[in-house]
């Protein structure tokens, strides 16, 4: 007597892409847990008591307060769940996040040094905005698969 080793929720052929770091999950690992570096590393520098965006400090070039931690430490976590859930949730993370960080990259410029920018930009996050958009973005375009018509 034989038994199924899959059932019918849980396909053989989903089984081996679930354990397997393909590059969309590999960049949201990779990223998001530098992401959650840094915002804990800026919460020790900036402290959790005042929350204005005068409240700042600096990481290597990098400008932060506690908001910017905040959204660091809110960033990473997404990248690296999707990441550890398999690897079509990471190639949407990955997107969602990538667009993100590429709004970014483009409406910081106009906010910097405004009341609009609660999160204390400087011109070197620009740049950062723009390569991990196109780190997130590039990798899910590059791994896309093409659908049958």
């Amino acid at each position: 007597m034989t038994f199924p080793t899959t059932s019918a929720r849980t396909p053989a052929a989903a089984e081996p892409a679930r354990g397997r770091w393909t590059p969309v999950r590999l960049a949201g690992a990779g990223l998001g847990s530098v992401y959650l570096l840094v915002g804990a590393v800026g919460f020790v520098l900036t402290g959790v008591t005042s929350w204005s965006m005068h409240n700042s400090a600096t990481i290597v070039l990098f400008q932060v307060n506690p908001i910017h931690n905040v959204a660091h430490l809110g960033l990473g976590a997404a990248l690296l769940v999707g990441a550890l859930l398999g690897t079509e949730p990471a190639r949407s993370v990955d997107r969602l996040v990538g667009f993100v960080f590429l709004l970014l990259g483009l409406v910081g410029p106009l906010l910097m040094g405004s009341h609009m920018d609660p999160i204390s930009l400087n011109s070197p996050d620009h740049a950062l905005h723009f390569g991990t958009a196109a780190v997130l973005l590039g990798v899910v375009w590059a791994t896309r698969t093409r659908q049958s018509s």
